[in-house]
């Protein structure tokens, strides 16, 4: 039997069948959605600030274990922080709190992150 590299951790499983913060908001303050032209990975999602606050983040979509386990990581990720520091997120932070699954399908996991910034950036941010 081949030993191959495991790219799931146990923590990106546990987020991809029990996804976190899944679902839509009811009058969300800004909101983007993402396809990866490659594989077809799909993520939508949805905001509320109060001040300069990420006060509430929702997401939806449809993909593989990397894109929905990032997303709904990512979402608890940017809970309660200010537009500013959400907007410098980076894929590496993402990487990390992920438990570091690899980088071989960063687009994957990038796509949350992509439909953040462009969510924040309709605020301005």
């Amino acid at each position: 039997m081949e030993n191959k590299p495991k790219i799931y951790n146990q923590d990106v499983l546990h987020h991809y069948q029990n996804p976190h913060n899944r679902g839509k908001l009811d009058d969300p303050d800004f909101s983007a959605t993402k396809e990866n032209p490659n594989c077809g990975d799909r993520i939508s999602l949805q905001l509320k600030l109060s001040e300069d606050e990420i006060s509430e983040v929702k997401f939806d979509g449809h993909g593989c274990v990397l894109s929905i386990g990032a997303a709904s990581i990512l979402t608890q990720m940017a809970m309660g922080l200010r537009v500013s520091e959400a907007s410098d997120l980076t894929v590496d932070d993402l990487l990390n709190n992920m438990g570091n699954p690899g980088k071989m399908r960063k687009d994957c996991v990038s796509l949350a992150l992509e439909v953040l910034k462009e969510a924040l950036s309709q605020s301005g941010g």
